[in-house]
């Protein structure tokens, strides 16, 4: 069995998935079967606005060198991008409050930005240097906190 997901999946298109750069759709399967589970969880759209990225594209916008974004990861583990941007920008503050919270139940990674929810499954390496966990961004206005996600 493969440990890579190259095309669509339920809810997303390939297109969605794709690199900006390249257009290869490269996921970790850890991944690629959990996105699904959350669309479905959540009930509503979930618009992505950056999942795979080739380390060329990932230079080239500034991305974390380590970024689980990544089709092809040096640093980590991984058998694809394991990490998806969801844009959340028209969402009220509790659109976005019980979003973050539906998945870090559901055993996501969290970033929150004003403009996006990064989401990763870096829990699913199980590296003890790479827990799950919550961060922000500098762009993040603190309308809810790390501590009103993990209990």
């Amino acid at each position: 069995m493969s440990k890579t997901w190259t095309k669509a999946l339920p809810f997303f298109t390939a297109d969605e998935l794709a690199c900006q750069g390249s257009g290869i759709v490269k996921l970790d399967m850890r991944f690629a079967a959990q996105l699904p589970a959350l669309r479905m969880a959540w009930g509503s759209p979930m618009i992505l606005n950056s999942c795979c990225r080739t380390p060329e594209h990932n230079a080239r916008v500034k991305g974390h060198p380590r970024s689980l974004h990544l089709t092809i990861n040096p640093k980590w583990p991984t058998w694809g991008c394991m990490a998806a941007d969801v844009g959340w920008l028209s969402w009220s503050t509790e659109e976005q409050f019980q979003f973050a919270l539906l998945a870090w139940n559901q055993g996501w990674s969290i970033g929150l930005h004003e403009g996006f929810c990064h989401i990763d499954r870096r829990g699913d390496m199980k590296r003890s240097e790479l827990p799950q966990t919550v961060f922000t961004y500098d762009h993040w206005d603190g309308a809810f906190f790390k501590s009103d996600i993990v209990n």
